[in-house]
């Protein structure tokens, strides 16, 4: 299984969950579930672990209302942290792991120089030798 994938299944579960605590009248709750889909995808490692561990907790007391509604919820909130305690140290951490350096190019940087008003001709600009005439 790709490593993205339970990450973007636990958010939906969570959103999934908010919604069903909404409908079953357990709104803070909803809203417990929807900032933790922010923080399921913020947070990587052993963070994302003891989130999970937290939601399993969070789950099975929001399912103790009774309504049916807020049952299913309770469970899309255990489904979502235990994917998140058994896979949250493999799921990767969005925003950061998909960005590589580029190599610099100079014609770039040329253009850039020029933006600044610097003259990208002069060596004296770019740490090359300073002449002395």
């Amino acid at each position: 299984m790709k490593a993205s994938r339970p990450l973007w299944i636990a958010a939906l579960l969570l959103v999934g969950a908010a919604g069903a605590f909404w409908g079953a009248g357990s709104v803070p709750i909803a809203l417990l579930s929807l900032a933790s889909v922010a923080a399921v995808v913020a947070l990587s490692g052993t963070a994302r672990r003891i989130l999970g561990a937290l939601l399993v907790v969070v789950g099975i007391a929001g399912a103790f209302s009774g309504h049916w509604l807020a049952i299913a919820g309770g469970v899309l909130v255990v489904a979502s942290g235990v994917l998140q305690a058994v896979f949250g140290a493999r799921m990767p951490k969005i925003g950061v792991g998909g960005q590589k350096a580029r190599p610099r190019d100079p014609e770039t940087d040329m253009w850039r120089a020029l933006e600044r008003g610097d003259d990208p001709t002069d060596d004296t600009l770019a740490g090359g030798p300073v002449s002395n005439e």
